[in-house]
């Protein structure tokens, strides 16, 4: 069976050289037709070089495949360019970490960058992320020494444009990860100071970078993480599309028809985070668009674990778990109550429903995405999930493996939603693509990645951890701008 990349072409790979030879325009033809020789038939409309393999001079890059290709080489991912030049923006976060280790281990050449504003945020809280993580010098030595990685890290604002722009141009990176976002609804939401920091640090990062990109990496790829948290929960119930609406989808009003295919989807975000996100959204769109750069932007559910290969390798490997109001999430937050009695908080009636994805199978879908560039010009979405749940599901299916494979008395409680959203809706997600156009089956179940989680979190000194921090497990961060815990509503023992 074919690797899902395998008759992707020269057009998609980013050692190809376009620069002087096409003329880019928003109808997406080139100026000028080049002829083919004696022996073949009509023009070549597009001609390039290969940044390389020069020996190719000019040629058609629509004409050589990927598994063609020498510089392409089979991986359990699809096709990988060799000694591909990844950069990780935000490499020092949860995600960024453990992707570096990842594509490391699998033969890319990581480089990344980072100004710790995650660790600094979480302090804020007067939090620390429960399982204990390393000065980067240390991570960077641990990747040398335990799994063979070297990794090139700058600490940097990636604000600080001049300074982001002179390393881009230094390594020459061939995909861009960008990782560099606050990530987080609550801290958005705690007052005005915090919702202009999160819209300035995540809007005009990206911004920034984009235009960095088009002066500087023009073929690169871009892999932006959004959010399904941009689409909102319709109450309508209609499906929430991959970033688009499909070629077959109509607008019916008043006795007239048109055809929404390829349009943007509507977006209802719920926080000041998710708005931040939407205008990341259209920033990236209108840049492929207006320059032809080339993007995935990563609708991601949520995630949720400890595990890799690599980041189990040492402690010193280890990546950040965060379980605070403002940051830790809702599996990772569970299973943290559970190991240390705190009853499980679902907000109001629990049936919000999301989309979710184990931290291995996320890793999976970024490299698929990162061996199969977008073509210039083009903005791509998928929606990353393997599965959705509702909050409820969740807080039985994480007490249901820690009373029947941990032993312990798991409560749940349901408490006062801080939040402004519906605690039942309908939810409806495509995602489609990943599996079909890119080869990824989920390797990891819920339960599975639950009882790694609560592997980990109850040795003890994690479970200590957990213990100095417990207090701020419950929210006090309201959407209305209160300032008050949520009160308990209803507490039962299934």
């Amino acid at each position: 069976m074919k690797l899902h990349n395998a008759q992707k072409t020269c057009w998609n790979c980013p050692a190809i050289d376009l620069a002087g030879k096409v003329d880019f325009r928003a109808c997406g033809q080139s100026v000028e037709a080049f002829e083919r020789g004696p022996d073949q038939e009509g023009d070549v409309y597009v001609m390039a070089e290969c940044k390389r393999r020069p020996e190719l001079g000019l040629f058609d890059p629509m004409g050589i495949t990927f598994e063609e290709c020498p510089e392409w080489v089979e991986t359990p991912f699809g096709y990988m360019l060799k000694d591909m030049r990844v950069m990780i923006l935000g490499i020092d976060g949860y995600l960024g970490w453990t992707l570096a280790l990842w594509l490391g281990a699998l033969g890319f050449q990581v480089s990344g960058v980072d100004n710790y504003s995650r660790r600094d945020w979480v302090m804020e809280r007067g939090s620390h992320t429960v399982v204990p993580i390393a000065r980067m010098t240390e991570r960077l030595q641990a990747a040398r020494e335990v799994l063979g990685i070297n990794i090139n890290f700058r600490r940097m604002d990636i604000l600080d444009r001049s300074r982001l722009r002179e390393f881009i141009e230094e390594v020459k990176p061939e995909a861009i990860v960008h990782y560099a976002e606050c990530p987080s609804a609550p801290y958005s939401m705690i007052d005005a100071d915090h919702a202009i920091e999160v819209q300035r640090n995540n809007v005009l990062g990206t911004l920034g970078l984009l235009f960095i990109m088009r002066d500087t990496v023009p073929e690169t790829s871009l892999l932006k993480l959004g959010t399904m948290g941009e689409y909102g929960t319709p109450l309508t119930g209609r499906p929430i599309f991959e970033g688009m609406f499909p070629a077959d989808a109509v607008l019916r009003w008043r006795g007239r028809e048109w055809s929404l295919g390829g349009e943007l989807t509507p977006r209802d975000p719920v926080s000041f985070y998710h708005v931040s996100k939407v205008q990341d959204t259209f920033n990236v769109y209108e840049a492929c668009k207006y320059w032809w750069l080339r993007s995935y932007d990563i609708m991601q559910g949520v995630i949720y674990g400890v595990h890799t290969e690599q980041v189990a390798a040492d402690p010193r490997l280890r990546t950040r778990l965060d379980i605070d109001e403002w940051f830790g999430t809702v599996v990772n937050r569970f299973v943290a109550q559970a190991v240390v009695g705190i009853p499980l908080t679902i907000y109001g009636a629990g049936e919000q429903i999301r989309g979710f994805i184990s931290l291995q199978d996320a890793m999976q879908c970024m490299t698929r995405l990162i061996c199969s560039p977008p073509e210039p010009g083009e903005y791509g979405v998928v929606n990353q999930m393997s599965g959705y749940y509702s909050i409820r599901e969740l807080a039985e299916t994480v007490a249901r493996v820690g009373r029947k494979e941990f032993n312990l008395p798991v409560k749940i409680q349901r408490v006062e939603n801080p939040r402004v959203e519906a605690d039942r809706h309908p939810f409806e997600p495509i995602f489609e693509r990943l599996p079909n156009d890119f080869g990824f089956e989920p390797q990891v179940s819920l339960e599975e990645e639950i009882y790694r989680m609560f592997e980990l979190l109850t040795q003890p000194e994690i479970k200590a951890r957990i213990e100095q921090k417990k207090h701020l497990i419950i929210p006090r961060t309201w959407w209305s701008g209160m300032k008050k815990q949520v009160e308990t509503l209803e507490l039962w023992e299934e």
